[in-house]
């Protein structure tokens, strides 16, 4: 299943062909948006897991919107309306070649621990079964975050880098 960025302006779609795409105006993200002064150098980023692609805000300055709404984090439908500070792009699902309209239903009595046990195995971003102690009191478990609702991913904060990973 391939995902693609299609621009309202017109222009090349970007494929979103790796697990996790940065977007900025930085050279060296991933989707490198340099027509706009608006979009912050590690502006966002896409994260491939499983069968959902999920956009998260790094704190940029004039923010991401999905079809209008300013998100810090959401999952992405197919057709939705994406605004990277003021570049518009349509979120799409591409199916692969040769499929056609012939699509095979997924068995529907797997167990729950089975099918976010397959999903967690498809999710690039291995979470630690180990807690670290150096993370101190801002490492929680996952029972212990608020409102998460099973089978529900969250991407983890990093604005407060610890010192040794921050470049003066």
């Amino acid at each position: 299943m391939a995902a693609i960025l299609v621009p309202n302006e017109g222009g090349p779609s970007i494929s979103l062909d790796k697990p996790i795409m940065l977007i900025g105006r930085n050279q060296s993200c991933d989707v490198s948006l340099q027509t706009s002064s608006k979009v912050s150098r590690r502006h966002c980023c896409i994260v491939q897991c499983g069968r959902k692609f999920l956009l998260r805000d790094l704190g940029s300055m004039n923010g991401v919107r999905v079809n209008t709404h300013r998100v810090v984090e959401i999952e992405l439908q197919p057709e939705d309306h994406v605004a990277i500070a003021d570049v518009q792009f349509t979120f799409r699902i591409e199916e692969p070649k040769g499929t056609g309209r012939l699509k095979q239903q997924a068995p529907q009595n797997v167990a729950a621990d089975e099918s976010s046990a397959a999903a967690k195995d498809e999710c690039p971003v291995d979470s630690p079964d180990v807690p670290d102690p150096e993370l101190g009191a801002n490492a929680f478990s996952d029972d212990d975050l608020p409102g998460v609702s099973e089978g529900e991913i969250r991407l983890k904060d990093d604005s407060q880098s610890r010192p040794e990973f921050v470049k003066t």
